[in-house]
């Protein structure tokens, strides 16, 4: 009787052990499946930034709608939906992505200290870092894509950066 308990014991030991480990990797698969779809979504973007006109890319996804190439508010901005991905709980703006320049806009200046993306840095390419507005003749254009949202384990944070070059 004394054996068959022990069995038991163990058995149940066992069970519940993997049980925990399905459940962990349950948990690690969505989590899995979240970063994917949030990498693939800063791709994109950078994809479509890529794709349109490298003059108008600063004006096209910068913070101020005055400056937007077909008008004020015609352009997409800075912020952008991913499907598949709901926005962090503390999100005022209620987006998951988000287009990051060294300077908020309309305003591109090459003297911003923004260590992330490479600033200051010479973006004209005229060979030196001033604090004029470049937003009209840069050359390069460094850019981050930020994208936070709510996980089941919590909010999640992913940050891709790249440079574009006009060449």
């Amino acid at each position: 009787m004394v054996e068959v308990m022990v069995v038991f014991v163990v058995l149940t030991v066992a069970m519940a052990m993997f049980t925990s480990t399905m459940a962990s990797t349950a948990r690690q698969r969505m989590t899995k499946r979240e970063s994917a779809i949030a990498a693939e979504a800063g791709r994109r973007m950078f994809e479509v930034m890529r794709a349109g006109i490298h003059a108008q890319t600063f004006a096209r996804f910068n913070a101020s709608p005055d400056d937007d190439p077909g008008g004020p508010g015609t352009a997409p901005g800075k912020d952008f939906a991913v499907a598949g991905l709901a926005p962090a709980a503390d999100d005022p703006d209620g987006f998951v992505g988000e287009i990051v320049f060294p300077s908020a806009g309309p305003v591109l200046r090459e003297d911003g200290e923004f260590v992330a993306l490479g600033m200051p840095r010479d973006l004209d390419a005229d060979g030196e870092v001033d604090d004029a507005d470049h937003a009209g003749d840069y050359q390069l254009l460094p850019v981050m894509v930020r994208l936070r949202w709510q996980s089941r384990s919590g909010p999640r944070q992913l940050e891709m950066f790249t440079l574009l070059a006009n060449l």
